[in-house]
């Protein structure tokens, strides 16, 4: 479901830094490389991507690879949940059996990323809720630390995860409205910009700390407990 895409839409949908849509390029984000990079990975994988659209329908998206013999392997009913489950041993080795005995707000418009996310951290023992742009997050951060009764918004919340890149209102601006209402919580970016200024762009418009896209669970993990307070660490 979404957008759809015309077939002059589609013919330059895999051509780098070619965005379809000029105006939903400026408000959703990308730099148009996605779509590029992962056909180019197919196909040296032996296969190829694939796309069918109807607009004011939706796109399906089809991704071929050559795999060789799939006898004897097991299929997964849930490849998300797999991918980030960790071996207990592991999980002791870095010290990611304590549990994170606190309320976080996931801010984040991609509804995947929603999903992926919280799973990592309720799994972790955090509780979470998810806003899904930096209006409804100021509106819901301000309503719990003000004690108003909102569902499960009835108090302040201990950390935020926000990404930077969001319809109606981004993270920064977001950010900076917390700021100016006097929310001194901590404060972390969600970015999939991983050059060396991002972080300082983050720190510098108010975040306590920067965690870059794709998402490193252990690193995620270990970011949120350096910066919890000191009265909500992990027991």
């Amino acid at each position: 479901t979404g957008l759809g895409m015309t077939e002059q839409q589609i013919g330059k949908l895999f051509q780098a830094f070619s965005q379809v849509d000029a105006a939903s390029a400026h408000r959703l984000g990308g730099t148009g490389l996605g779509l590029n990079i992962s056909k180019r990975l197919a196909q040296m994988l032996g296969g190829d991507i694939t796309v069918e659209s109807k607009p004011g329908e939706g796109s399906l998206f089809r991704v071929r690879v050559t795999t060789g013999s799939l006898r004897g392997v097991k299929m997964l009913d849930d490849p998300t949940s797999s991918m980030i489950v960790q071996p207990e041993a592991r999980l002791a080795a870095t010290g990611e059996t304590d549990k994170l005995d606190c309320r976080i707000l996931l801010v984040e418009d991609s509804q995947d990323n929603q999903r992926l996310i919280s799973y990592i951290l309720k799994r972790a023992g955090a509780k979470v809720t998810i806003t899904e742009n930096g209006k409804v997050a100021v509106d819901a951060v301000l309503a719990a630390k003000n004690g108003k009764q909102d569902g499960d918004l009835s108090c302040p919340f201990d950390l935020i995860l926000m990404d930077m890149q969001m319809p109606v209102m981004d993270g920064y601006e977001a950010t900076g409205q917390l700021r100016q209402e006097g929310y001194t919580g901590p404060i972390i970016a969600l970015t999939a910009n991983a050059m060396a200024g991002d972080r300082r762009k983050c720190i510098q418009s108010g975040r306590d700390d920067y965690a870059s896209k794709p998402i490193d669970r252990t690193k995620l993990l270990e970011t949120i407990r350096q910066q919890l307070p000191t009265g909500r660490q992990p027991n």
